[in-house]
Protein backbone atom coordinates (compact mmCIF):
# COMPACT_ATOMS: atom_id res chain seq x y z
CA UNK A 1 0.00 0.00 0.00
CA UNK A 2 1.46 3.39 -0.96
CA UNK A 3 0.52 6.89 0.16
CA UNK A 4 1.57 9.51 -2.38
CA UNK A 5 1.58 13.20 -1.53
CA UNK A 6 0.49 15.65 -4.22
CA UNK A 7 0.41 19.43 -4.38
CA UNK A 8 -2.60 21.32 -3.05
CA UNK A 9 -3.24 23.46 -6.11
CA UNK A 10 -5.87 21.09 -7.47
CA UNK A 11 -9.56 22.09 -7.40
CA UNK A 12 -11.61 20.86 -4.46
CA UNK A 13 -12.73 17.26 -5.10
CA UNK A 14 -16.36 16.85 -6.16
CA UNK A 15 -17.18 14.56 -3.23
CA UNK A 16 -16.22 17.30 -0.77
CA UNK A 17 -17.95 20.04 -2.74
CA UNK A 18 -21.18 18.07 -3.08
CA UNK A 19 -21.48 17.68 0.72
CA UNK A 20 -20.55 21.27 1.60
CA UNK A 21 -24.20 22.16 2.25
CA UNK A 22 -24.90 19.31 4.69
CA UNK A 23 -26.93 20.28 7.78
CA UNK A 24 -24.27 18.80 10.06
CA UNK A 25 -21.93 21.63 8.95
CA UNK A 26 -24.20 24.46 10.12
CA UNK A 27 -22.35 27.00 12.25
CA UNK A 28 -23.19 26.94 15.95
CA UNK A 29 -23.12 29.92 18.34
CA UNK A 30 -23.30 30.41 22.11
CA UNK A 31 -25.68 32.98 23.54
CA UNK A 32 -26.47 34.01 27.16
CA UNK A 33 -29.41 32.24 28.75
CA UNK A 34 -32.08 34.81 29.64
CA UNK A 35 -35.67 34.23 30.71
CA UNK A 36 -38.61 36.48 31.41
CA UNK A 37 -40.04 36.78 34.93
CA UNK A 38 -43.72 37.16 35.78
CA UNK A 39 -43.21 40.86 36.38
CA UNK A 40 -41.53 41.30 33.01
CA UNK A 41 -37.99 41.45 34.37
CA UNK A 42 -35.18 39.65 32.51
CA UNK A 43 -33.90 36.60 34.37
CA UNK A 44 -30.26 35.70 33.73
CA UNK A 45 -28.67 32.29 34.24
CA UNK A 46 -25.11 33.08 35.38
CA UNK A 47 -22.42 30.71 34.18
CA UNK A 48 -24.49 29.09 31.43
CA UNK A 49 -25.12 29.70 27.75
CA UNK A 50 -27.37 28.23 25.10
CA UNK A 51 -26.06 26.75 21.87
CA UNK A 52 -27.92 27.43 18.64
CA UNK A 53 -27.68 26.55 14.97
CA UNK A 54 -29.39 28.33 12.08
CA UNK A 55 -31.54 26.36 9.68
CA UNK A 56 -33.62 27.98 7.00
CA UNK A 57 -32.89 31.35 8.53
CA UNK A 58 -34.36 30.31 11.88
CA UNK A 59 -32.48 29.60 15.15
CA UNK A 60 -32.59 26.02 16.44
CA UNK A 61 -31.81 25.46 20.13
CA UNK A 62 -29.33 22.62 20.68
CA UNK A 63 -28.49 22.62 24.37
CA UNK A 64 -27.32 24.39 27.52
CA UNK A 65 -23.58 24.48 28.32
CA UNK A 66 -21.25 26.25 30.73
CA UNK A 67 -19.69 29.54 29.71
CA UNK A 68 -16.28 27.85 29.56
CA UNK A 69 -17.55 25.35 26.96
CA UNK A 70 -15.66 25.73 23.68
CA UNK A 71 -17.69 25.22 20.52
CA UNK A 72 -15.68 23.23 17.96
CA UNK A 73 -17.31 23.79 14.60
CA UNK A 74 -17.94 20.59 12.66
CA UNK A 75 -17.45 22.56 9.45
CA UNK A 76 -13.90 23.49 10.55
CA UNK A 77 -13.07 19.91 11.56
CA UNK A 78 -14.27 18.54 8.22
CA UNK A 79 -12.48 21.27 6.26
CA UNK A 80 -9.27 20.38 8.09
CA UNK A 81 -9.72 16.66 7.43
CA UNK A 82 -10.41 17.30 3.77
CA UNK A 83 -7.33 19.52 3.44
CA UNK A 84 -5.23 16.72 4.92
CA UNK A 85 -6.76 14.18 2.52
CA UNK A 86 -6.32 16.47 -0.47
CA UNK A 87 -2.66 16.96 0.43
CA UNK A 88 -1.98 13.28 1.17
CA UNK A 89 -4.08 11.39 -1.41
CA UNK A 90 -3.72 11.09 -5.16
CA UNK A 91 -6.62 12.35 -7.34
CA UNK A 92 -7.56 8.72 -7.98
CA UNK A 93 -7.69 7.98 -4.25
CA UNK A 94 -9.82 11.07 -3.64
CA UNK A 95 -12.31 9.93 -6.27
CA UNK A 96 -12.93 6.77 -4.22
CA UNK A 97 -13.99 8.66 -1.08
CA UNK A 98 -17.60 8.34 0.10
CA UNK A 99 -19.12 10.63 2.75
CA UNK A 100 -21.78 9.44 5.20
CA UNK A 101 -23.36 12.02 7.54
CA UNK A 102 -25.56 11.36 10.57
CA UNK A 103 -27.00 13.40 13.42
CA UNK A 104 -29.19 13.19 16.50
CA UNK A 105 -30.98 15.52 18.88
CA UNK A 106 -31.94 17.97 16.11
CA UNK A 107 -28.26 18.45 15.32
CA UNK A 108 -26.91 18.59 18.87
CA UNK A 109 -24.79 15.52 17.97
CA UNK A 110 -23.22 15.20 14.52
CA UNK A 111 -20.96 12.74 12.76
CA UNK A 112 -19.24 12.52 9.40
CA UNK A 113 -17.62 9.32 8.17
CA UNK A 114 -15.22 9.24 5.23
CA UNK A 115 -14.95 5.84 3.54
CA UNK A 116 -11.74 5.67 1.51
CA UNK A 117 -12.27 2.77 -0.88
CA UNK A 118 -8.89 3.30 -2.53
CA UNK A 119 -7.39 2.03 0.73
CA UNK A 120 -8.92 -1.41 0.66
CA UNK A 121 -7.48 -4.79 1.48
CA UNK A 122 -8.71 -8.31 0.90
CA UNK A 123 -9.00 -10.63 3.87
CA UNK A 124 -8.99 -14.38 3.41
CA UNK A 125 -10.17 -16.60 6.22
CA UNK A 126 -7.09 -18.74 6.68
CA UNK A 127 -8.02 -21.38 9.24
CA UNK A 128 -9.10 -24.91 8.33
CA UNK A 129 -12.85 -24.39 8.63
CA UNK A 130 -12.68 -21.21 6.57
CA UNK A 131 -10.75 -22.94 3.79
CA UNK A 132 -13.55 -25.45 3.53
CA UNK A 133 -15.98 -22.56 2.98
CA UNK A 134 -13.53 -20.80 0.60
CA UNK A 135 -14.63 -17.24 1.29
CA UNK A 136 -13.11 -13.89 2.14
CA UNK A 137 -14.03 -10.23 2.31
CA UNK A 138 -12.69 -6.77 1.57
CA UNK A 139 -12.30 -3.92 4.06
CA UNK A 140 -11.88 -0.22 3.29
CA UNK A 141 -10.41 2.54 5.46
CA UNK A 142 -12.72 4.90 7.35
CA UNK A 143 -12.14 8.14 9.20
CA UNK A 144 -14.94 9.42 11.43
CA UNK A 145 -15.38 12.82 13.08
CA UNK A 146 -17.93 13.28 15.87
CA UNK A 147 -18.81 16.27 18.00
CA UNK A 148 -21.70 17.64 20.01
CA UNK A 149 -23.04 21.05 20.99
CA UNK A 150 -25.05 20.21 24.12
CA UNK A 151 -22.26 19.10 26.45
CA UNK A 152 -23.15 15.45 25.93
CA UNK A 153 -19.83 14.27 24.48
CA UNK A 154 -16.34 15.35 23.54
CA UNK A 155 -15.02 15.89 20.03
CA UNK A 156 -13.65 12.61 18.69
CA UNK A 157 -11.74 11.42 15.65
CA UNK A 158 -11.18 7.75 14.92
CA UNK A 159 -10.02 5.55 12.11
CA UNK A 160 -11.39 2.15 11.36
CA UNK A 161 -12.48 -0.25 8.66
CA UNK A 162 -15.70 -0.98 6.81
CA UNK A 163 -16.46 -4.49 5.58
CA UNK A 164 -17.59 -3.77 2.02
CA UNK A 165 -19.53 -7.05 1.83
CA UNK A 166 -21.75 -6.72 4.93
CA UNK A 167 -21.30 -3.00 5.75
CA UNK A 168 -20.16 -3.79 9.31
CA UNK A 169 -17.85 -1.10 10.66
CA UNK A 170 -14.97 -1.56 13.11
CA UNK A 171 -13.30 1.33 14.89
CA UNK A 172 -10.58 1.91 17.48
CA UNK A 173 -8.83 -1.41 17.90
CA UNK A 174 -6.31 0.33 20.17
CA UNK A 175 -5.76 3.67 21.87
CA UNK A 176 -3.71 4.75 18.83
CA UNK A 177 -6.82 4.60 16.63
CA UNK A 178 -8.77 7.44 18.22
CA UNK A 179 -8.32 10.93 19.56
CA UNK A 180 -10.68 12.75 21.93
CA UNK A 181 -10.68 16.34 23.14
CA UNK A 182 -13.06 17.91 25.63
CA UNK A 183 -14.75 21.20 24.77
CA UNK A 184 -12.23 23.48 26.48
CA UNK A 185 -10.23 26.43 25.19
CA UNK A 186 -7.50 24.07 23.95
CA UNK A 187 -9.97 22.26 21.67
CA UNK A 188 -8.91 23.95 18.45
CA UNK A 189 -8.91 22.47 14.98
CA UNK A 190 -5.12 22.53 14.85
CA UNK A 191 -4.74 19.92 17.61
CA UNK A 192 -6.47 17.36 15.37
CA UNK A 193 -4.50 17.94 12.16
CA UNK A 194 -1.34 15.97 13.05
CA UNK A 195 -3.45 12.98 14.03
CA UNK A 196 -5.35 13.10 10.73
CA UNK A 197 -2.19 12.98 8.62
CA UNK A 198 -1.53 9.42 9.83
CA UNK A 199 -4.79 7.96 8.49
CA UNK A 200 -3.13 5.73 5.89
CA UNK A 201 -0.47 4.11 8.12
CA UNK A 202 -3.00 3.62 10.93
CA UNK A 203 -5.34 1.83 8.54
CA UNK A 204 -2.51 -0.42 7.33
CA UNK A 205 -1.73 -1.42 10.93
CA UNK A 206 -5.40 -2.13 11.64
CA UNK A 207 -5.68 -4.35 8.56
CA UNK A 208 -2.75 -6.42 9.76
CA UNK A 209 -4.55 -6.98 13.07
CA UNK A 210 -7.72 -8.05 11.28
CA UNK A 211 -5.74 -10.33 8.99
CA UNK A 212 -4.36 -12.08 12.06
CA UNK A 213 -7.93 -12.42 13.36
CA UNK A 214 -9.04 -14.05 10.12
CA UNK A 215 -6.20 -16.57 10.42
CA UNK A 216 -6.93 -17.51 14.04
CA UNK A 217 -9.27 -20.48 14.34
CA UNK A 218 -11.78 -20.97 17.16
CA UNK A 219 -14.09 -23.59 18.57
CA UNK A 220 -17.73 -22.89 19.41
CA UNK A 221 -16.91 -23.45 23.09
CA UNK A 222 -14.30 -20.70 22.95
CA UNK A 223 -16.76 -18.33 21.25
CA UNK A 224 -19.48 -19.03 23.81
CA UNK A 225 -17.17 -18.61 26.81
CA UNK A 226 -15.71 -15.36 25.45
CA UNK A 227 -19.07 -13.74 24.73
CA UNK A 228 -20.44 -14.63 28.15
CA UNK A 229 -17.36 -13.15 29.86
CA UNK A 230 -17.35 -9.84 27.97
CA UNK A 231 -17.68 -6.77 30.21
CA UNK A 232 -21.19 -5.43 30.84
CA UNK A 233 -22.91 -8.07 28.67
CA UNK A 234 -26.21 -9.33 30.07
CA UNK A 235 -27.38 -12.91 29.60
CA UNK A 236 -30.01 -11.69 27.13
CA UNK A 237 -27.48 -9.78 25.04
CA UNK A 238 -25.06 -12.71 25.17
CA UNK A 239 -27.71 -15.02 23.72
CA UNK A 240 -28.37 -12.56 20.87
CA UNK A 241 -24.64 -12.22 20.16
CA UNK A 242 -24.25 -16.00 20.13
CA UNK A 243 -27.08 -16.30 17.60
CA UNK A 244 -25.35 -13.72 15.42
CA UNK A 245 -21.96 -15.38 15.87
CA UNK A 246 -23.40 -18.68 14.61
CA UNK A 247 -24.54 -16.92 11.41
CA UNK A 248 -21.18 -15.24 10.95
CA UNK A 249 -19.28 -18.51 11.46
CA UNK A 250 -21.52 -20.22 8.91
CA UNK A 251 -20.50 -17.55 6.38
CA UNK A 252 -16.87 -16.97 7.39
CA UNK A 253 -15.72 -20.09 9.22
CA UNK A 254 -14.78 -20.46 12.87
CA UNK A 255 -12.23 -17.69 13.30
CA UNK A 256 -11.76 -14.53 15.37
CA UNK A 257 -12.80 -12.27 12.51
CA UNK A 258 -16.16 -14.06 12.35
CA UNK A 259 -16.62 -13.46 16.08
CA UNK A 260 -15.81 -9.76 15.76
CA UNK A 261 -18.20 -9.54 12.80
CA UNK A 262 -20.98 -10.50 15.21
CA UNK A 263 -19.88 -7.61 17.41
CA UNK A 264 -19.74 -5.11 14.55
CA UNK A 265 -23.13 -6.19 13.20
CA UNK A 266 -24.53 -5.25 16.61
CA UNK A 267 -22.81 -1.84 16.52
CA UNK A 268 -23.49 -1.00 12.86
CA UNK A 269 -27.17 -1.78 12.34
CA UNK A 270 -30.55 -0.92 13.83
CA UNK A 271 -31.91 -4.39 13.10
CA UNK A 272 -34.60 -6.81 14.22
CA UNK A 273 -31.88 -8.71 16.06
CA UNK A 274 -30.56 -5.64 17.86
CA UNK A 275 -33.24 -2.93 17.62
CA UNK A 276 -32.62 0.59 18.86
CA UNK A 277 -35.23 1.59 21.41
CA UNK A 278 -37.06 4.60 19.99
CA UNK A 279 -37.18 7.51 22.46
CA UNK A 280 -38.66 10.12 20.14
CA UNK A 281 -35.41 12.10 20.29
CA UNK A 282 -33.74 11.04 17.05
CA UNK A 283 -31.43 8.66 18.94
CA UNK A 284 -30.46 5.95 16.42
CA UNK A 285 -27.13 7.55 15.45
CA UNK A 286 -26.03 8.18 19.03
CA UNK A 287 -27.05 4.68 20.10
CA UNK A 288 -24.98 3.08 17.33
CA UNK A 289 -22.06 5.33 18.28
CA UNK A 290 -22.34 4.16 21.89
CA UNK A 291 -22.44 0.57 20.67
CA UNK A 292 -19.22 1.13 18.70
CA UNK A 293 -17.53 2.32 21.89
CA UNK A 294 -18.89 -0.77 23.62
CA UNK A 295 -17.38 -3.04 20.96
CA UNK A 296 -14.05 -1.25 21.32
CA UNK A 297 -14.12 -2.14 25.03
CA UNK A 298 -14.92 -5.75 24.16
CA UNK A 299 -11.97 -6.20 21.77
CA UNK A 300 -9.68 -4.60 24.34
CA UNK A 301 -11.00 -6.72 27.22
CA UNK A 302 -9.20 -9.55 29.00
CA UNK A 303 -11.55 -12.33 27.74
CA UNK A 304 -10.97 -11.32 24.12
CA UNK A 305 -7.21 -10.96 24.54
CA UNK A 306 -7.05 -14.36 26.24
CA UNK A 307 -8.81 -15.81 23.23
CA UNK A 308 -6.06 -14.47 20.95
CA UNK A 309 -3.37 -15.81 23.25
CA UNK A 310 -4.87 -19.30 23.45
Amino acid sequence: MSFIRTNDNLPRPQVFESHAGSDILNRVVKRPMIGLGRDGRMLEMPGFSGTYASRGGQPVALGVVSNTYEVVQMSDLCASAERVMQDAFTPEQLESVEIRDSSAGSGAWVKRQYVVKAFEEALEYGNATARQIDVGTTVAATCSITTSYDGGSSTQLDIGTLDLVCQNGMTALSSMDWFRKRHTKTATVEVFEDWLTDLGPRFAAQVETMRAWSDTGLTWTQIEETIRELPSVSDKKAEKLLERAARECADRGFNVYALTSAFTFYSSHNSEEFPVRQTGNDNVATTLSDRQSEVTRWVQSAPFKQLLAA
